[in-house]
């Protein structure tokens, strides 16, 4: 018996696993945005304490402190050229700082209520994309704080993302169960709603042509970024999805989920197949994920008020 034993336990698969990651303490409130700087060296961390906690991205040690609002900071996003960091906030603004002084570049008014997202557009750092409850997405001009205003959604805006392959071309989510893409004049070239209740997240593949979406009751969806067709349903959260991300490689997909009161985790989909690939444990609902640009290194801003860093390189 002991040798069949034996044997069954040599042939079954074992599940994929990660390296421990180290957790990032320091935040009084939820971590609803993380961003790495372009170099992929720091680590921006926002929060519902009203701040921006940078980290090393290779020690975990924090090196700065943003007291960016007086509400809690929604989310965080860098230029791609590193020189500038913008947040967004349920005070109702959004805000560009200079990523080294940590001054202030420029202040956003215009949403009525909480700005849920933010965004720059990696082709051009004058550009930021905001979306709030108030159902419209804005695109402001940095130098002067004009704002092209639309009202595409009839709900909260939960996400925006710019496609790194097209000019000026991005896309939000709601809670209206829609998806839109606009081009850089601001004009929907693609809408969908594909009947999976409130959309969370949003992502674009590094080379623009997939977009993900995470959504209330857990599924994630990707479709062809151009024609809307679907290329795949993910199957596995039981909870909102919060966040995606690809990789920097655009091989792995990572979706995060959780409810407020027991701990969260992260799925990895391998985007060959749409296979899941591994699944990490956080201790809080998963509420912001981002891959580093320059390695297979994912973090993770939980409810718990902790951050997870993961290194991936075998995966």
């Amino acid at each position: 018996m002991s040798r069949h034993l034996v044997l069954l336990v040599l042939f079954l698969p074992l599940p994929a696993r990660a390296a421990d990651p180290f957790t990032l303490k320091g935040h009084a409130g939820w971590v609803g945005g993380v961003a790495f700087s372009p170099n992929g060296t720091a680590l921006a961390t926002a929060s519902a304490d009203g701040t921006v906690r940078f980290w090393d991205a290779a020690t975990g040690k924090p090196t700065a402190t943003l007291e960016a609002h007086p509400d809690a900071v929604t989310a965080v996003a860098f230029s791609a050229d590193g020189t500038l960091v913008a947040t967004s906030s349920f005070d109702g603004t959004a805000k560009v700082w200079d990523a080294a002084t940590h001054k202030l570049r420029q202040t956003f008014r215009g949403h009525r209520g909480a700005v849920q997202t933010v965004a720059f557009d990696p082709r051009d750092n004058r550009f930021v994309a905001t979306g709030g409850i108030d159902g419209t997405v804005r695109v402001w001009h940095l130098d002067s704080g004009v704002d092209r205003g639309t009202d595409a959604h009839k709900s909260w805006v939960n996400a925006v993302a710019f496609n790194p392959a097209t000019f000026g071309r991005f896309a939000s989510v709601s809670s209206d169960n829609t998806l839109a893409v606009r081009s850089g004049d601001g004009k929907i070239v693609l809408h969908l709603r594909p009947r999976a209740a409130e959309l969370r997240s949003v992502a674009f593949s590094p080379d623009g042509k997939r977009v993900a979406v995470g959504t209330r009751y857990g599924p994630v969806k990707v479709w062809d970024a151009h024609s809307g067709d679907e290329v795949a349903t993910l199957n596995g959260h039981k909870a909102d999805v919060w966040a995606v991300a690809f990789s920097h490689d655009g091989k792995t997909l990572a979706s995060g989920n959780g409810d407020w009161d027991r701990p969260g985790e992260v799925r990895l989909w391998d985007t060959s197949t749409w296979k899941e690939a591994a699944k990490l444990a956080h201790t809080g609902e998963v509420l912001s994920l981002a891959f580093s640009p320059k390695a297979r290194v994912l973090a993770a801003g939980g409810w718990d008020k902790t951050v997870r860093v993961w290194d991936l390189a075998d995966k």
